[in-house]
């Protein structure tokens, strides 16, 4: 089974059943995105009208292709979709992506028959990842097993392992996290969930090298010592998991409900729950996106102490306040520190904690430089925040500034710097540095990593 999955994700060769020569149609983007994206496996296109479809050879049927693919993208209407999957279990073909809608999310008579597809599948010894799915995408090989228009875009590969129960709003979390430039290496909507559900897929992505952390999307869950096991594997593996859970009160719990006909479950105890397992949870997508985006850069802290370097008093007082919200500590910084912090701050900042440098650091760049280190060796301290605005004319300055604090510091730091150019996060990324875009997110991103 694991195999089976694994193949799924990293494909050499993808049957397309149902595919159409209209790119524009559904069940024509996949092959189009295959082609776009230059993915090196074999692709068999499935579907007795056609001889040929951009050139590459067509089959009547998944019993005429002349070896079994590694997985199978399922674009055929809801009817056919369980005789479909028989066909694939016939020919050796392990894993089915299926797109085609109609089954649990329909009601009663829907779940009857995704009930017998599961059935079918478990017979035929095949995976599915569906129904009522966008499907799969590794992006570190060109793998565009789904019909999301996101793929109509640039799909950077990145150590991101994202699974969302929710096609429509994974793909906008996608989305998002293209525009911070945070890639996602491998992209995985369970839909209904059939057979792999959210705790099955998210195991089968923390088991690539390439992924470093994961991100998920979840409405409901069917398997609580399954998310027990994921938690523990992704603790032994090193690899963080922040999760976004809806369905938190009734109205939201009743809707998730007939989205993907999964069960909310009693919000308290799942929040609980992933208390304990290390699992942490965030509120929505942006905030998800923040904690990932710190965990990709940022080595975890020993502790709750936050110094707080800025170049503007209130964003401090805005920081300092947020962080004690949140359970962290804003600690009095010693003696020996304030005394450095003295001697190359000017007389008119402040190097109390939080520590305002003023915007004189621009003529003399080692007062920031001095101050960070600084305040990153201070016995109470276990993560530094920098707080800086605009800059665009002072990038050069500030990369390097950070570079060399990254080049020796020995506790972690991350960076806040409001409206940033794309070019200068891009840059800070690159030198392994966490951006965050406002004072709030990069205080929950810090209590993520504390919690």
């Amino acid at each position: 089974m694991r195999d089976a999955l694994q193949r799924m994700l990293s494909p050499k060769s993808i049957a397309i059943v149902g595919v159409s020569s209209d790119f524009n149609k559904l069940n024509g983007r996949t092959l189009k995105f295959l082609l776009d994206k230059g993915y090196a496996g074999t692709i068999y296109p499935v579907n007795p009208k056609y001889d040929e479809i951009a050139g590459i050879k067509s089959y009547a049927s998944v019993a005429d292709l002349p070896e079994p693919a590694d997985l199978a993208v399922v674009a055929v209407p809801a009817k056919l979709v369980i005789d479909t999957v028989r066909q694939l279990g016939a020919a050796d073909i392990p894993g089915a992506v299926i797109f085609s809608s109609g089954f649990g999310e329909m009601g009663a008579e829907g779940k009857v028959l995704e009930a017998a597809l599961t059935q079918v599948a478990r017979d035929s010894g095949v995976r599915v990842c569906g129904p009522n799915g966008l499907g799969i995408i590794n992006a570190f090989e060109g793998v565009m097993a789904t019909f999301s228009q996101y793929a109509d875009g640039e799909t950077p590969a990145g150590p991101v392992g994202f699974v969302t129960q929710s096609g429509a709003f994974g793909t906008a979390i996608a989305a998002l996290a293209r525009r911070r430039h945070l890639g996602f290496g491998l992209f995985m909507n369970t839909g209904n969930e059939a057979d792999i559900d959210f705790v099955t897929g998210m195991s089968a992505v923390l088991d690539d090298p390439r992924i470093t952390a994961g991100a998920g999307y979840i409405e409901g869950l069917k398997d609580g010592d399954g998310l027990v096991a994921l938690a523990e594997k992704a603790l032994t593996k090193e690899k963080p998991l922040v999760v976004t859970k809806v369905g938190r009160f009734g109205a939201g719990a009743r809707a998730a409900a007939s989205h993907t006909g999964s069960l909310a479950g009693e919000d308290a105890v799942f929040d609980g729950i992933v208390r304990q397992l290390g699992i942490v949870r965030a509120r929505n997508e942006e905030h998800m996106l923040d904690i990932v985006q710190a965990f990709i850069h940022t080595p975890l802290p020993a502790g709750r102490g936050v110094g707080v370097v800025t170049q503007s008093g209130g964003a401090g007082v805005l920081m300092a306040d947020r962080a004690e919200e949140l359970g962290l500590s804003v600690p009095v910084l010693s003696a020996d520190t304030t005394e450095a912090l003295d001697a190359v701050v000017p007389a008119f900042g402040a190097t109390g904690n939080p520590v305002d440098v003023t915007a004189q650091f621009l003529a003399d760049p080692k007062i920031l430089l001095d101050s960070v280190n600084a305040v990153l060796e201070d016995p109470a301290v276990d993560i530094a925040v920098v707080w800086l605005q605009l800059m665009d004319g002072y990038a050069d300055l500030l990369i390097d500034i950070f570079r060399e604090i990254k080049a020796t510091a020995k506790k972690p730091f991350i960076v806040c710097w409001v409206a940033a150019s794309d070019a200068a996060s891009v840059r800070m990324s690159e030198i392994g540095v966490a951006v965050m875009r406002g004072a709030d997110p990069t205080i929950e991103s810090i209590a993520g990593l504390v919690q």
